[in-house]
């Protein structure tokens, strides 16, 4: 038993004021347990069909290609960004020495000019 709701097709649409649109790729008889194993990876990672399959597609031919795809530099990102929360309130020194710093950019500050609001 195969999934129809998706064909293989490089769809070209008109531009919109001048911009180039981005290709379409639909994928016709998809067996139901790849398309069952891809709506469950889409449903565990919170993407839509649409974005698992570019991702897939993304990671498996970067092996390839040598470039590295979009989503992997946002997932590398997601990571940096992870690991920077988890030192978040770490600070050499301890508090004291970031209380100081913060009170010397306060003090080094300018009242700068009036507005009248």
């Amino acid at each position: 038993m195969t999934c129809r709701t998706l064909a293989t097709n490089m769809v070209a649409t008109k531009p919109i004021s001048g911009v180039d649109p981005m290709p379409s790729l639909t994928l016709k008889d998809i067996p139901t347990p790849l398309m069952e194993r891809l709506r469950s990876r889409a449903a565990l990672d919170q993407r839509s069909l649409n974005r698992e399959a570019i991702l897939l597609l993304e990671q498996a031919l970067a092996s390839g290609a040598g470039a590295v795809p979009a989503s992997i530099a946002e997932a590398e990102r997601d990571a940096q960004l992870v690991a920077w929360e988890r030192l978040g309130g770490r600070w050499p020194g301890g508090d004291a020495a970031l209380d100081a710093l913060v009170s010397d950019i306060y003090d080094a500050r300018t009242e700068g000019r009036e507005v009248d609001l």
